[in-house]
């Protein structure tokens, strides 16, 4: 019985470090909300058409070796949608974050 509350206690001391480890990364990176402010901030200068408006989106973006993000994809079921995003954001603009991380910005176009 000694040996299980031994076996029990090691796995509840693991398992509290991993999770409080996730923690600080997360916390250490904010880039995600960062980047997706400034991309708000591009697209509120700009008029919005009628025929995206409701439509959703996710922008998937990387940091490539020059510092300048890549557009990686734009999944969404609006094409309007897709080439709105594509010409409005301007990825020379946008602060560089961490290059081992792929951002998703979830974007939605309010009716």
């Amino acid at each position: 019985m000694k040996k299980v509350k031994i076996f029990l206690i090691a796995i509840l001391a693991l398992s509290i470090g991993t999770v409080t480890a996730h923690d600080k990364e997360t916390e250490k990176d904010r880039g995600t909300e960062i980047i997706t402010a400034q991309i708000h901030d591009m697209l509120a200068d700009q008029e919005i058409p009628d025929n995206i408006r409701g439509a959703k989106a996710e922008v998937k973006i990387a940091l490539a070796d020059d510092g300048i993000y890549r557009l990686l994809s734009v999944n969404s079921n609006n094409e309007n949608l897709k080439h709105f995003l594509k010409d409005g954001i301007d990825f020379q603009n946008l602060t560089p974050g961490n290059k081992d991380l792929v951002y998703v910005i979830p974007i939605e176009i309010a009716e």
